[in-house]
């Protein structure tokens, strides 16, 4: 039998309802509340590599091992590494690209490993000005099958790629011509893409994602975030999705100019297939005020295992807006209203990255700073920023929570103005030195893996990595092992 005992409940900076009680004898340890190890600096072993990196991609295989991509200067491309879980050992990985690319990074894993491999299928893709090179790993990055045109278009842009089932990998991009979003597919592990017919078509058609009916509207002005993949679905070819910002109306396009980086886009928009991307059918996801504008490099979407959508983005008031997708038998998906989860008193945040857990869980990142002038917010040059996650839930009954948030990094990882627009920022000022975003995976026990770009110590921006230690698994809902 327990014996009587008074319980004190303590809320932590975290928001995290922590208790403790106070026994005649012993008191127990109260749990843990959301914590992160040290962010740990990626190195290049002594390479000449290294001057600086930005907008890191971060991909966490099944074994727990963890592979980072991100572009580098002066021609080196698109470096990598290789982590294991606790972050005490890194490899650094030689560009594939052999410095031809660069210009945008990103990769995928396979969900499982293929019979005969110890490592499961990494893809890899980098930009240069005409095309992309893409590669393919068996091995963990030590050996590459590389292809130097990875693209049936010419001229192109912000590749994403998502492995699907089995071998095969997706590839969005946008064209440079049009800035549809072109959505090529590999079935051989992300060594060769293609579109499904030929000549590739000019106007909307197989495999791009903004559809005819919205691309009077969406039209060079539009802003493409990741290519997701819906493992939950039972169909034999898994559904694909893609999101996009975009004016609300043709007019609005053409009051915002072409490639304007003020726009008009205060509608997000989900773009769906089930034919293995190629045919399109775009819905919205919300409808913001017309004096608002959410071309904030770059909204963000999640599936979490239950089939449940999440999507995330910025406002020009610098705020981050989250919302819950439900998708119905027919495959109409009704969203929640948007919930701000940024709860400081600051008024500075930017690029938001989503990650999908267990049923009606999702861990959302983005660079908070310290700016409370509304005139200025991210363009403060005396902002200190740092890191923040929040642990969202959801439910029918309440919608979506923000059950836990805190500060993952372990120091101020920039001081100085952020810069959202993009190639058009100053290029003689810091203001852009993380580039346009960072990212966040789950490692197979649920625990938040982050990448993030930083340059409190050095000229130029680096590489960091955490991993959550203590708190709540997004994959199971339970608290975790602390192992901080």
């Amino acid at each position: 039998m327990r014996r009587a005992r008074r319980v004190i409940v303590v809320v932590s900076a975290a928001g995290l309802a922590l208790v403790g009680t106070a026994w005649a004898g012993k008191t127990p340890t109260a749990p843990a509340g959301l914590a992160f190890r040290p962010g740990v600096l990626l190195t290049t072993s002594g390479l000449p590599y290294g001057i600086t990196q930005g907008e890191p991609s971060i991909k966490v295989d099944s074994a727990g091992r963890i592979y980072v991509s991100a572009p580098a200067a002066n021609g080196i491309g698109c470096e990598l590494w290789r982590l294991n879980s606790t972050l005490t050992q890194q490899t650094f990985i030689r560009p594939p690209d052999n410095g031809v690319g660069g210009g945008d990074c990103d990769i995928a894993v396979s969900r499982t490993t293929p019979v005969g491999q110890s490592f499961p299928t990494l893809s890899y893709s980098s930009l240069y000005l005409a095309n992309f090179v893409v590669a393919r790993s068996l091995d963990g990055g030590t050996t590459w099958s590389t292809s130097p045109v990875g693209s049936d278009w010419v001229g192109d842009d912000r590749q994403w790629n998502a492995a699907a089932e089995g071998s095969s990998v997706y590839m969005s991009y946008h064209i440079v011509t049009t800035n549809n979003i072109q959505i090529e597919k590999s079935t051989d592990g992300g060594l060769t893409y293609h579109v499904t017919t030929f000549p590739v078509p000019t106007t909307p058609g197989n495999g791009q994602a903004i559809d005819a009916a919205h691309l009077p509207q969406a039209n060079m002005n539009n802003e493409l975030g990741p290519i997701v993949v819906d493992f939950s679905s039972t169909a034999a070819v898994k559904p694909v999705y893609t999101i996009f910002t975009a004016p609300d109306s043709l007019s609005e396009n053409t009051g915002s100019g072409d490639g304007s980086t003020h726009t008009f886009n205060h509608d997000l928009f989900l773009a769906a297939s089930t034919d293995g991307g190629v045919t399109w059918r775009d819905t919205l996801i919300f409808k913001g005020p017309v004096d608002r504008t959410y071309d904030h490099i770059f909204p963000s979407l999640a599936i979490d295992s239950g089939g449940g959508f999440w999507a995330t983005w910025v406002s020009d008031e610098e705020h981050v807006y989250v919302v819950h997708g439900t998708r119905a038998s027919n495959g109409t998906v009704t969203w929640t209203a948007p919930k701000r989860i940024d709860t400081a008193a600051t008024l500075a945040n930017v690029y938001p990255w989503v990650v999908g857990g267990a049923a009606g869980r999702a861990d959302v990142v983005w660079y908070s700073g310290t700016s409370t002038d509304p005139t200025l917010t991210n363009n403060d040059t005396t902002n200190d920023w740092s890191v923040r996650l929040a642990q969202l839930t959801w439910a029918s009954k309440s919608g979506v929570t923000v059950a836990a948030q805190t500060v993952a990094s372990d120091h101020v990882i920039r001081h100085g103005d952020i810069c959202s627009k993009g190639v058009l920022c100053d290029p003689t000022a810091t203001g852009r030195n993380l580039l346009d975003f960072f990212q966040v995976a789950l490692m197979p026990d649920g625990r938040a893996a982050i990448a993030w770009a930083d340059d409190h110590a050095t000229p130029g921006a680096q590489i960091y990595v955490t991993v959550q230690c203590s708190g709540i698994s997004a994959t199971t809902g339970k608290a975790l092992t602390s192992t901080c």
